[in-house]
């Protein structure tokens, strides 16, 4: 007996949680080894990010959806997170 290659509300998912990981461990690379790496720099990602969410009006399909949400998601929990640990050791400033 063949077992489906996937549930197909599963998959999806693994998608999104695959590409969380993934952007989430780039970006905590990127701010161990780019010493100009900056908020501003997530910030302005994703500002572009939101107007790609939102200029799908030829379809992306629900995998490229999932992707582009898990990209967003791991962008902005990462910049909440760094400013909320970094901020204390800057004296509050924000960096």
């Amino acid at each position: 007996m063949v077992s489906p290659v996937c549930d197909s509300d599963e998959f999806p998912q693994q998608i999104y949680r695959q590409t969380f990981e993934a952007i989430y461990a780039y970006l905590e690379e990127r701010l161990r080894t780019d010493p100009t790496f900056t908020p501003e720099d997530i910030r302005q990602f994703l500002k572009d990010a939101y107007a790609r969410q939102g200029d799908d009006w030829i379809g992306r399909g629900v995998l490229e959806t999932k992707k582009l949400d898990a990209v967003v998601a791991a962008y902005e929990c990462f910049l909440a997170e760094w400013e909320g640990v970094l901020e204390p050791e800057k004296g509050g400033q924000q960096i």
